[in-house]
């Protein structure tokens, strides 16, 4: 998960605590030394408890995906950890996985096993038009915004495939052509046009109730 680390007008800087809360991560902030959940980005603890950093829009994926899409990506050099800090399962074991989707701080449960047999949702979630896609290949799910210019759109799956034999998205209203990872129409009426990201992370199941504990869980 990536927060911006402004709150208030003034940028934070962040440490671990070397604690869990619920399984989650706790960070602190050096300026106050408040508590702060990863999974939800909300002090709990200390002089800034109830404030909550801003969500960033990230991504879960391979390597190799993120490379095509994004090709002059820049890569933060580090030390490997040999699974200390855990490893990502989506792959291997993506029944106790989902994508939380956060609007507004709330949060909605997408599981995987749910994605799995229709990897394209066009749902609506406090008011928000979204598409969420999975693809369980690369153990990847994004989520967007499906309202362009106004205008709601409604996805499929496409038989035109991209570069690579990349699957690609299509809209029904227009016909245009969409990279589902980087929400960019690349063919069609929409060719340039871009969807607005939405906060979303992979998840266990299990724990998405520890933060979100009134967050609907979508069913097919």
């Amino acid at each position: 998960i990536v927060y911006g680390r402004e709150v208030d007008g003034e940028v934070l800087s962040f440490g671990h605590a070397g604690i869990l809360h619920e399984n989650s991560f706790v960070m602190y902030d050096r300026k106050t030394e408040s508590l702060w959940v990863h999974a939800t980005g909300r002090a709990e603890w200390g002089p800034m408890t109830g404030k909550q950093l801003p969500f960033m829009p990230s991504t879960v994926t391979t390597w190799q995906q993120w490379k095509q899409a994004h090709p002059g990506t820049l890569v933060l050099a580090g030390r490997g950890t040999r699974g200390f800090m855990g490893t990502y399962k989506a792959l291997a074991r993506p029944d106790g996985l989902g994508l939380a989707v956060v609007v507004r701080f709330k949060g909605k449960l997408y599981p995987f096993p749910a994605l799995a047999s229709a990897p394209v949702v066009n749902d609506r979630f406090l008011d928000t038009p979204l598409v969420v896609y999975y693809t369980k290949t690369d153990g990847t799910a994004v989520a967007w915004n499906r309202r362009v210019d106004g205008r709601e759109l409604t996805f499929e799956e496409s038989r035109d495939k991209g570069p690579g034999g990349v699957t690609l998205l299509r809209d029904r209203e227009t016909g245009s052509l969409w990279s589902w990872l980087k929400g960019e129409a690349v063919a069609g009426t929409l060719q340039g046009a871009r969807l607005e990201a939405i906060a979303s992370n992979p998840i266990l199941i299990d724990r998405f109730r520890a933060f979100y504990p009134d967050g609907p869980v979508y069913k097919p």
